[in-house]
């Protein structure tokens, strides 16, 4: 008896852990109270942002069974963690970490979403922004350069990449996921909190952001503001800064996991179907009536600019161009001020945006893309 209770003792004791494609619901970081949790917490981290195989804990001091909820936490919190798949724990100390690919190529990835995330805010980010103007340069970065991974998901095979900042960020399509990364980097990085949220929208598995202004939280959903097939030139904010009542009318996530988001500070945002910043201005598209308005930033004063439903539009200088759905559809022009109005073609046009010297926009009837020199 006492040789078979020995051996009993003696077999090492094993937990095995895989994620899913999803963020574990959890808080902006907690604070673990126990120094011994913080110091294995803290290496998780850094082995998990270094891709490597596996690492040590003191299994005198933690539980190896709450090995997979330090990890769950440090992925989350943690967008720069990259390609993880699943651990396994044993009771002796040692924990084993899974990927998506090799060390080699997690860590070649890593360092060229580390680039890139440098390069864009260097470019995107001036030192005087506030942090609600470092949010929207960087929400509308993203809807602008990356497409949603649409004909993958269709098809159910959606690759790692996408799920991964490194879709957004250098293939420059992803899915939720890879927004939600990446919206998170980029803020991070610029000083603004953002967390990872994981739950649902319209009843499927979801993920987006919330994120920290002046003391007080709010829901941004990148990837439902990119519109689907994706439109060049495109940025909807309708998941702009809500709060929680707002969101819940089709998102769901553990509440009691997450910060508050209960201002509606941000509202105006959200009647913007198409709206271009220039000079201190937000010009956009009302939702409501297509009309086209202009808002001063700071006042948040509102003008009406022309009577002529405009969904589709894009500004060029002092230009406003714009598909006048109040006759036909046709591409028309007209001053920031309202004056000069003028009609350049009689064709349905819509879709358009400004690149370089040149406006480009479709023509609905022949579906083809159209070029006028500006």
């Amino acid at each position: 008896m006492n040789y078979i209770f020995k051996l009993f003792i003696a077999i090492i004791m094993i937990v095995s852990i895989s994620p899913i494609h999803t963020f574990a619901a959890t808080s902006s970081p907690k604070t673990i109270t126990k120094s011994e949790e913080q110091k294995t917490y803290d290496n998780i981290v850094k082995s998990l942002q270094n891709a490597e195989s596996s690492m040590t804990f003191n299994p005198n001091k933690i539980n190896y069974k709450n090995i997979g909820n330090l990890v769950t936490k440090a992925v989350a919190n943690n967008p720069s963690i990259s390609y993880y798949n699943g651990l396994t724990a044993f009771s002796n100390g040692t924990v084993n970490f899974k990927y998506n690919g090799s060390r080699q190529a997690v860590l070649e990835k890593n360092k060229k979403v580390e680039t890139e995330v440098n390069r864009i805010i260097k470019e995107k980010i001036k030192k005087d922004m506030s942090d609600l103007e470092k949010v929207k340069a960087i929400h509308d970065y993203l809807v602008l350069s990356v497409a949603y991974d649409y004909d993958n998901f269709l098809k159910n095979t959606v690759p790692y990449d996408s799920y991964e900042a490194y879709g957004s960020l250098i293939n420059k399509v992803a899915v939720c996921d890879g927004y939600t990364k990446a919206m998170a980097l980029l803020l991070n990085k610029v000083g603004v909190q953002a967390l990872q949220i994981s739950g649902t929208g319209n009843g499927g598995g979801h993920s987006w952001n919330m994120i920290k202004i002046e003391g007080q939280y709010y829901h941004i959903d990148t990837t439902w503001d990119d519109p689907v097939p994706n439109k060049p030139g495109s940025v909807h904010y309708n998941y702009f800064l809500k709060n929680n009542e707002q969101m819940k009318v089709d998102h769901r996530w553990d509440e009691s996991s997450y910060p508050i988001a209960n201002s509606s500070k941000y509202n105006y945002f959200h009647v913007m179907n198409t709206m271009v910043e220039k000079d201190g201005m937000y010009y956009y598209s009302d939702a409501k009536d297509n009309l086209l308005y202009k808002m001063d930033k700071k006042t948040l004063k509102k003008t009406r600019i022309i009577g002529d439903k405009a969904p589709y539009f894009a500004i060029n200088g002092q230009w406003i161009y714009y598909s006048n759905y109040s006759n036909a559809g046709y591409l028309y022009k007209v001053k920031l001020d309202g004056t000069g109005k003028l009609q350049i073609n009689s064709k349905h046009s819509n879709v358009m945006y400004i690149s370089g010297d040149a406006l480009y926009y479709q023509d609905i009837k022949s579906n083809k893309n159209l070029k006028l020199s500006l």
